[in-house]
């Protein structure tokens, strides 16, 4: 294909694109896109729900419009993992942890941590999504653990030495079953192919 005949397949797709989007009768989303600084920092799949969270909220009581955007977050995750990895999570949807939230804003402004799950340092820690957020994962507590950043940044990359798993792999059973089967299934996998490769 030229790039003059790829710039036209493009040019179809977003007439079609906005055809469709016409078709659902929603006028908010006439010429929308993606916010990519967006994108970056909260996930596709949070910034293409945002139309339909700004429609839910004109629209719908604050109950209604939780409930169908953590439904709707919780199938779009299952979707995509399953679609990534082959993976079925259970379809186990979950609001988002208001408790959780506040407690680590105060934690920020008292400098008073929750210690690492694994090594137990409490100068400064993270909440660190077991299923990524970049997947879908929720802000949940039941879909964390709480890692300083040098563990969260090995779990994040797989890089976890065999005790620092073991400490995770038995903590893994007080969370969501979704997080469950992810953590399994897919770091699991992830790490073993680590430690196979640096025996």
């Amino acid at each position: 294909m030229t790039i003059n005949q790829l710039k036209r397949k493009i040019k179809e797709l977003e007439l079609r694109n906005e055809e469709l989007r016409a078709s659902v009768g929603n006028e908010a989303l006439h010429g929308w896109k993606p916010d990519v600084r967006i994108e970056k920092q909260y996930s596709w799949i949070y910034t293409w729900l945002y139309p339909l969270s700004v429609y839910l909220d004109k629209t719908v009581d604050p109950p209604t419009r939780n409930a169908v955007m953590t439904f709707v977050t919780a199938t779009i995750s299952q979707m995509s993992i399953h679609g990534k990895y082959g993976v079925k999570i259970p379809n186990d949807p979950q609001e988002i942890d208001t408790e959780t939230y506040f407690k680590k804003q105060r934690e920020y402004i008292q400098l008073n941590y929750d210690p690492c799950d694994i090594c137990g340092e409490n100068r400064i820690t993270h909440q660190c999504h077991i299923i990524p957020r970049g997947e879908g994962g929720e802000y949940h507590k039941d879909n964390f653990f709480t890692l300083c950043p040098i563990h969260h940044h090995l779990f994040d990359h797989n890089r976890l030495n065999k005790d620092e798993w073991a400490v995770l792999s038995e903590l893994i059973n007080t969370k969501a079953q979704s997080a469950i089967v992810y953590f399994r299934e897919v770091r699991e996998k992830q790490q073993i192919e680590f430690w196979d490769k640096n025996p």
